[in-house]
């Protein structure tokens, strides 16, 4: 197999490096096979080309080296460098998000429980305590403390469970505080979340679905 092999699309060039190849050779033969598509002159057309490598993961510094090698050729443009391969902190950062954590403690005033990834709580949190993390957050346990879900900036993280005996709730950055008018629309079956005016509003499970999915496409 080539180092190099060039396709055409709508958007421009596609140039699929070689995964198994020397990064080196294979620079070296991908800057002679673009320049071939060029015409010469900074008078025409731009062309685009999106690069592709494989399995292969290209260092911050290999990237840069790569678009340095085009820099002299103002009618060649790289609009990508995809990998099919995530880097290890990428991916770390991706497990971390989407995990699982189950905290069946009590929590007690004054204490803050921080984690990262949505939270399915079945302890005690007591009055003046806290849990916090930046996804979702689920409570099959008593709450009288402050439950914070999507911290800092995560709107789309969402409350389950009976709150009416929270202190406040906290997603991303807006705070409901929990008081004897509202208490009794956060009992089980609920859910709290962001509506599109940016105010913690809470629905039933039953409609959970129909109203993420809307309040998703206002954000689009």
């Amino acid at each position: 197999m080539s180092n190099v092999t060039l396709k055409g699309s709508k958007e421009g060039f596609v140039v699929i490096i070689n995964d198994e190849s020397d990064f080196r050779q294979a620079l070296k033969d991908l800057k002679e096979l673009i320049l071939k598509q060029n015409i010469g002159s900074a008078d025409d057309d731009v062309i685009q080309f999106t690069i592709k490598t494989g399995n292969r993961l290209l260092t911050d510094a290999q990237i840069k080296e790569v678009k340095k090698s085009f820099t002299d050729y103002p009618q060649i443009e790289i609009k990508d460098i995809i990998s099919e391969v995530e880097s290890k902190i990428e991916v770390s950062k991706l497990l971390k998000a989407n995990k699982m954590n189950i905290e069946t403690g009590i929590v007690r005033s004054g204490q803050k429980l921080e984690f990262e990834g949505d939270v399915l709580f079945l302890g005690v949190l007591h009055e003046g305590a806290q849990i916090s993390t930046n996804g979702s957050v689920y409570i099959l346990g008593r709450v009288n403390g402050i439950v914070q879900a999507g911290y800092p900036d995560n709107t789309n993280a969402v409350i389950f469970g009976n709150l009416k005996h929270a202190a406040q709730l906290r997603i991303a950055d807006v705070i409901e505080i929990v008081t004897d008018d509202n208490a009794d629309k956060l009992d089980n079956h609920q859910f709290a979340y962001i509506d599109d005016m940016h105010s913690i509003s809470v629905n039933d499970l039953a409609d959970y679905k129909e109203v993420m999915s809307n309040s998703r496409k206002r954000t689009v």
